[in-house]
């Protein structure tokens, strides 16, 4: 296993962008949001509706509107995208509650399905190019921390700051991993003085509807 740890907070300026891509036919497995996202706002501003037809995708333009079919017993729905995510591997998208209940995954929580875009949101240009200035500064963390995501794409690992930065959430490092020669930046908070404090912290942590786990965080040479 080869690995390659670098530890930056958000806090030196670089430029860099991120291409959108967009999708005509992908399958993969679909989750639905956990009652208590109900009200709270979504990547695109607009407060999640537990009841409108609506879902997360990781990069396809927001207002996009796509057709959902449950592999396992053939139903579909229309959503229309309004958000980013999911951020787990393996997962395409996220639905609403009501268009979960459509195509019958309520009780098993996921499904495997196939999208089709129907229609392409006409806010957002077919191939995007979004510039975003970060600041970034290498860091020797000690200590405990708490992982939140493991994300391959730099376009999902910004969008996935930006939602934590809008929720007030402090102490965020990104750690840049190489594992059998794939990179992974990883969201994690640190460094926590005890185990017992980093696991306090991912408590509250998952009662705002974040998940994670505490390890022991292993400072680098810059």
């Amino acid at each position: 296993m080869l690995r390659h740890l670098i530890l930056f907070s958000a806090t030196i300026s670089f430029l860099l962008s991120v291409t959108s891509s967009t999708v005509t036919g992908q399958e993969g497995e679909a989750s639905y949001y956990a009652n208590k996202f109900h009200g709270k706002p979504t990547a695109s501003g607009e407060r999640y509706n537990m009841w409108a037809m609506t879902a997360a995708h990781r990069t396809l333009p927001f207002d996009t509107k796509v057709k959902v079919t449950n592999i396992d017993n053939g139903k579909s729905v229309v959503v229309r995208i309004n958000d980013r995510g999911p951020f787990k591997p393996g997962r395409i998208i996220d639905l609403s509650k009501a268009a979960a209940a459509e195509i019958d995954m309520i009780k098993s929580g996921t499904a495997p399905v196939r999208i089709e875009r129907v229609e392409l949101g006409e806010s957002i240009p077919d191939e995007p190019t979004e510039y975003f200035d970060i600041k970034v500064q290498r860091r020797r963390l000690k200590g405990y921390g708490v992982q939140l995501a493991s994300l391959q794409d730099l376009g999902n690992l910004i969008h996935y700051l930006d939602k934590l930065e809008a929720e007030g959430i402090a102490n965020v490092f990104v750690q840049i991993a190489y594992v059998k020669k794939e990179r992974f930046y990883r969201v994690v908070i640190g460094g926590f003085e005890s185990r017992e404090t980093a696991a306090n912290r991912l408590a509250e942590l998952k009662r705002r509807g974040f998940d994670g786990f505490v390890f022991t965080m292993v400072g680098t040479e810059p």
